[in-house]
């Protein structure tokens, strides 16, 4: 007889799997290796398509992404879109793969949240600083 749990936070736990325990695999580690094979199989299929329902997709997000940075930025070359679209299309893929039941979002985690804030605000203010100071 399975027993529910009855408390709602255990679905943040980050716990070792049991076939991967002796390497220290997590769900946390195995949900960012799908996420960076999913963005990965993405964008390098976009080269390939046609037109068609995948190609409108990506050039969407392409779109709203590029509106963000030059409504917000106000510069003319735009030196940190690239970033910022990686950035984008992790957090929506980790999203999206948290919304699958029983899986787990990394962006629930605070280390990985914290090092993407701590890696972009790192990276572009030592960009700003070596490029206009």
């Amino acid at each position: 007889m399975l027993i529910a749990s009855t408390n709602p936070l255990e679905q943040f736990e980050v716990t070792a799997l049991p076939f991967l325990s002796g390497l220290g695999v997590t769900n946390l580690a195995m949900t960012l290796a799908l996420n960076f094979v999913v963005i990965f199989v993405l964008l390098g299929l976009y080269s390939l398509s046609v037109q068609n329902n995948y190609d409108l997709t990506l050039k969407s997000i392409y779109n709203l992404v590029a509106s963000m940075v030059k409504e917000n930025l106000f510069m003319s070359k735009q030196i940190y879109f690239t970033a910022l679209l990686y950035l984008f299309v992790f957090i929506l893929m980790s999203n999206l793969v948290g919304m699958i039941p029983y899986s787990f979002t990394p962006t629930s985690s605070f280390a990985v949240t914290f090092f993407l804030a701590n890696t972009h605000f790192t990276g572009l203010n030592h960009v700003g600083a070596t490029q206009h100071g």
